[in-house]
């Protein structure tokens, strides 16, 4: 049997140095816009609708034949 040994090393950082290395989430949310391309964002969009619709679809026809269902046989 064979043991793996894992060293790491640790840094001691103060806490101003630690929230200077994170930044805000605002500064996240523009680096991650400013490298996404709106084609990009745009094709994404479009296979999210694309996918809400076909989740839905389901959804409205059981509702629509559950509103139809009182109604009596259809003749």
């Amino acid at each position: 049997m064979s043991v793996i040994t894992v060293k790491r090393r640790v840094s001691k950082r103060t806490p101003k140095e630690k929230s200077i290395r994170r930044g805000s989430l605002g500064e996240l949310t523009r680096h991650y816009f400013a490298r996404e391309s709106r084609w990009q964002f745009a094709v994404e969009a479009l296979l999210f609708a694309i996918i809400l619709a076909t989740s839905a679809w389901p959804i409205l026809a059981a509702a629509d034949a559950l509103s139809k269902f009182p109604e009596g046989p259809a003749s």
